[in-house]
């Protein structure tokens, strides 16, 4: 009995040993099997790739304009609205100016005083020649009286006393006659520089006036503005434009390159532009000009581009775009597929090493083969 017992235990124990073989072996067939059908394949083709590189910019006009203001004020009034068209030199806006008015009005009225007095029928003038003419007759009248008497000091028939009393009468009447014509002279100079002074001052008080009426700096549209009446502005502030004027016929693309690709960016180069308003519409441009400076702050490079939109565009729309650097045609493969010099190659089914050379550059995760492989060999990934 004991004897039996240890049998039907030794062979319960041979039957789960051969279960769990069966088991391995039939994992390890599976395995096999399932194997296989995870392997990546892929053709060999030929395929055209495009390197490229990413900007991303805004529409711009390439003549618009950002109108600053000069002065400082509060915005009196506002003439146009946004989208409206405007002419070169039409007034847009008033910053109000009522000390600069004041200092005008006064010196206009101090001009035309002096303006006045200038005048040769004027009664300051007249007043002036007026003098001059009474010193004159005073003159006249002792000179008569010294030319008698020296003729009656020369005949000795009057005394020395006498005579030098009408001499320095005359000589007096004389002085007084010369300092009334010099003083007329002085007079009338220092009017005309007057004159002249307040011409420039007006003429500088004007040119301050017009700086608070803002005019358009070029034809074309309001593209945006930036204020409202009753906004105080001020010069010194960085970035704070009153208006934005541009001419919708000359769109312009703006482009912002990284630093480390624009010796790449070259003018003329093809680009691809997107914009969010027309998703899924892809325009085509060109490069136009490649700025010089870098802005230090976003390291980068403005680059601007001319695309046929030929779609409605409204100024300052965001843009994506990639700049063409160049277009290759050959037979590439997926970098993973590469290692070490060496590809797989299916033949008959049957894995092969072979070896390839490759170019150093990458193209999107692709390789450019250059020896080693046709098309339509299978290679796994």
């Amino acid at each position: 009995m004991l004897k039996l017992s240890l049998k039907v235990k030794l062979k319960g124990w041979k039957l789960i040993f051969f279960i769990s073989l069966l088991i391995l072996f039939l994992g390890s067939i599976s395995f096999l099997i399932i194997k296989p059908s995870k392997i990546e394949k892929y053709r060999v083709e030929k395929k055209k790739m495009v390197v490229s590189v990413y900007a991303s910019g805004y529409i711009d006009s390439s003549d618009s304009v950002l109108v600053k203001p000069e002065v400082s004020g509060q915005i009196e009034k506002i003439l146009i609205r946004e989208g409206q068209s405007v002419k070169k030199g039409q007034l847009l806006l008033i910053i109000s100016n009522s000390p600069v008015k004041e200092n005008l009005k006064e010196v206009e009225a101090q001009l035309a005083s002096v303006r006045e007095r200038l005048k040769p029928e004027s009664e300051f003038r007249k007043e002036l020649i007026n003098n001059i003419e009474i010193k004159k007759a005073i003159l006249e009248n002792i000179e008569k009286n010294f030319n008698r008497k020296r003729a009656l000091f020369e005949e000795e028939l009057i005394s020395k006393e006498k005579f030098e009393d009408i001499k320095r009468e005359y000589e007096v009447a004389k002085r007084d006659y010369e300092r009334q014509i010099n003083q007329y002279k002085d007079i009338i100079t220092n009017l005309n520089y007057q004159f002249e002074s307040l011409k420039a001052k007006r003429q500088a008080l004007s040119s301050e006036l017009n700086k608070y009426y803002i005019k358009a700096p070029i034809n074309g549209k309001i593209l945006r503005r930036f204020v409202n009446e009753g906004d105080y502005v001020n010069p010194m502030q960085q970035n704070a434009p009153l208006l934005s004027v541009g001419n919708e016929e000359n769109l312009e693309t703006i482009l912002f390159v990284d630093e480390e690709y624009i010796p790449r960016i070259k003018e003329g180069m093809k680009v691809y532009v997107t914009l969010d308003s027309y998703p899924g519409e892809i325009f085509e441009g060109n490069i136009k000009t490649i700025e010089s400076q870098s802005d230090r702050t976003t390291r980068t490079v403005k680059v601007k581009a001319q695309v046929n939109y030929m779609k409605p565009i409204f100024f300052g729309l965001t843009v994506e775009a990639n700049v063409i650097i160049s277009e290759i045609e050959g037979i590439f493969i997926p970098q993973s597929a590469y290692k070490d010099g060496y590809v797989v190659v299916l033949e008959s089914g049957k894995p092969k090493k072979i070896k390839v050379k490759v170019s150093p550059e990458k193209y999107s995760g692709n390789l450019l083969v250059l020896e080693g492989l046709t098309e339509g060999q299978e290679i796994i990934k």
